[in-house]
């Protein structure tokens, strides 16, 4: 997993790992060769059972390996809450002057992700986290597309055999920069300084254990900010554990009336795996029931 990358900077902007699954991630990076740099605070102490740390040692550690110059990827342990957290208190034009730095996670790092792309900082990639890189590596599919992810060449995004083939939600062709996010914490940033342009982007939506009603508070809150329909298409993701397909496709599907563009559901990306690795800054087209990456 991130074969690209040599030198890694491990943060916990959210959640901390339990110290098992943490010792077994850095045990696999580093049978791989990998040089790690640990934010100070990664395992406390915490001010709360669910945070890694306090607000500000969190933004410190994110910031501190940032500017590491010797760090090529950031890489979260985990999400959880607390992200959001940290978004008053780094310097975002600072953070700028790494417009490419990738910082690869999901779940609630979505709030730093979107955040990244509100001020052009950073390189946000949603992917496999340190919890799970172990897991991951051994899923054929998901290892694959975290490789292709980081190569140069175009690639097509297939369904995964383990959800099945991709449901058309509306039909019709986009392209554009795709921007990932857990619908329930992307929900949480409309109305605040930290919510990017979401004009022309492929939005990839996905969510774990929510019920049907809170899925719908937060698909509402999108729909009524706006941002489907200033998007150019929209993936959803993979809502496990959340509701019966039945019921949550009648659901997308109203969201979906509100998109200009193509809108297919049963893409591979969320809580479970397998899962495709996305890059932000790499284009992905919907071509009815097709997707690729440009």
């Amino acid at each position: 997993m991130y074969d690209k990358f040599h030198n890694i900077g491990i943060i916990a902007p959210a959640g901390k790992l339990k110290p098992d699954k943490f010792d077994t991630g850095i045990a696999f990076l580093r049978a791989f060769g990998k040089q790690l740099k640990f934010g100070g605070h990664v395992n406390g102490p915490s001010p709360a059972d669910y945070l890694s740390a306090g607000a500000e040692e969190r933004a410190e550690d994110l910031s501190s390996l940032w500017f590491d110059p010797e760090i090529d990827l950031l890489l979260a342990v985990r999400g959880g809450f607390g992200s959001a957290h940290l978004l008053p208190l780094l310097d975002w034009q600072a953070l700028k002057t790494r417009p490419e730095i990738p910082l690869a996670g999901f779940s609630d790092i979505t709030a730093l992700h979107w955040a990244m792309e509100r001020f052009g900082a950073g390189r946000p990639i949603a992917g496999p986290m340190l919890g799970k890189l172990a897991e991951s590596a051994a899923s054929a599919y998901t290892a694959r597309y975290n490789r292709l992810a980081f190569d140069a060449e175009p690639y097509e995004i297939n369904p995964a055999p383990e959800y099945g083939g991709y449901l058309p939600l509306k039909p019709g062709t986009a392209s554009g920069l795709p921007l990932v996010g857990n619908l329930t914490v992307a929900a949480t940033l409309c109305g605040t300084p930290y919510l990017p342009d979401v004009s022309g982007r492929i939005l990839i939506l996905e969510d774990l254990n929510e019920p049907l009603y809170k899925l719908d508070r937060s698909l509402t809150m999108l729909e009524q900010n706006g941002i489907f329909e200033r998007c150019a298409g929209v993936l959803f993701g993979q809502f496990s554990d959340c509701a019966l397909q039945p019921e949550l496709h009648t659901l997308l599907r109203r969201s979906a009336e509100c998109v200009n563009g193509p809108v297919l559901a049963n893409f591979p990306f969320g809580h479970t795996l397998p899962i495709a690795t996305i890059d932000f800054h790499r284009a992905i087209a919907i071509e009815h029931t097709r997707v690729r990456v440009l």
